[in-house]
């Protein structure tokens, strides 16, 4: 009879067993909410872009060669890191750097007939290469002094070191971190034209951002023209994110469009057509732009004061940032928008 009793006495416990097992959990409805409500992970992209201004490797036709840019490359040993080494750092630690190269680096012996027609060596390319400078736009007054042959030798040399160049009919897209940007040229435009409008727009609709660069203004003045402000304004409505200007060889100030900056004048950089000009003041103008889900939410600018030279007694061709005085002067042209 024990035995009996303790037999079912296993039976029950065994199937109790069995149906706590094959009970499954129960969800809360708190449990359910957090489930739903779970919000979508969120793509975050920051990029921020260096841009300098006049860029000119070499002497200029008839130039005397003391104190000119080619006896500082010889007097260097040839050494090509000489010229960009005080900013490289700037340069290797954003994520692209874009300058205005002004003359053709070419041996092409065949030259315009004007005041200043530079020429630059084609192993100059490598100033740029070392300095980590990945991007440059030709649209400018000196890129064909040596012509159309200047021209194409330049462009060759410069794909054989892959730095992107632009200007003119010729557009550049540079992806940077799976951002695509756009970048454009023009010298001297007296309005945005409809070809203008129309490459533009075809960027816009394959990039993320449209950056113009200009080449525009008057030599050695301070302060743009009417019609330079103009100019920026409707390219930014056709489309442009942001609009860098080059020529005056001076600051100037940069100004904001409709939640768009508009840089007016980077000055010189590492500039070989004056051996010791009056205003050395430069600089690198910084821009960061910030990305969600592929969207652009934010911006951010500034301004690194530089000098074209590492001393103030002549041109030695060798950007360096600069600290006190010196940072606050270059500081205020850039910020005193006339």
């Amino acid at each position: 009879m024990k035995k009996g009793i303790q037999y079912l006495l296993v039976i029950c416990f065994t199937l109790m067993l069995i149906g706590c097992q094959s009970e499954k959990p129960q969800v809360t409805q708190n449990e359910e909410e957090k489930v739903e409500t779970k919000e979508p992970e969120v793509k975050k992209t920051e990029i921020t872009l260096s841009f300098v201004g006049d860029i000119t490797l070499g002497n200029y036709a008839g130039q005397g060669y003391d104190g000119s840019f080619d006896q500082e490359y010889e007097k260097q040993g040839k050494d090509c890191t000489y010229f960009l080494k005080n900013v490289k750092s700037v340069f290797e630690a954003d994520d692209l750097t874009i300058a205005n190269l002004e003359g053709p680096l070419t041996t092409s012996q065949d030259y315009a007939q004007k005041t200043f027609a530079f020429q630059g060596k084609p192993e100059y390319v490598n100033i740029l290469t070392e300095g980590d400078i990945e991007a440059v736009t030709l649209a400018n007054n000196h890129s064909k002094d040596h012509f159309e042959q200047g021209m194409q030798d330049t462009k060759d040399i410069l794909d054989e070191k892959e730095i992107a160049h632009f200007g003119y009919d010729e557009s550049s897209v540079i992806d940077v971190k799976g951002i695509q940007v756009g970048l454009l040229g023009y010298a001297f435009p007296s309005e945005v034209t409809t070809d203008m409008k129309k490459a533009i727009t075809e960027l816009k609709e394959k990039c993320d951002l449209v950056i113009v660069y200009f080449h525009w203004g008057i030599e050695r003045d301070k302060a743009p023209m009417e019609s330079q402000r103009s100019l920026a304004k409707q390219t930014i409505d056709a489309g442009a994110d942001l609009i860098i200007g080059s020529h005056p060889h001076v600051l100037q100030g940069i100004e904001t469009y409709k939640g768009k900056k508009i840089v007016y004048s980077l000055g010189n950089f590492c500039f070989g057509g004056n051996k010791n000009p009056s205003d050395k003041d430069t600089m690198i103008y910084q821009h960061t732009f910030s990305f969600e889900n592929d969207e652009l939410v934010k911006e951010e600018s500034k301004v690194i004061p530089c000098m074209i030279s590492s001393t103030s007694s002549r041109n030695n061709y060798q950007p360096t940032i600069v600290e006190g005085d010196d940072a606050s002067r270059v500081l205020k042209k850039v910020n005193d928008i006339k």
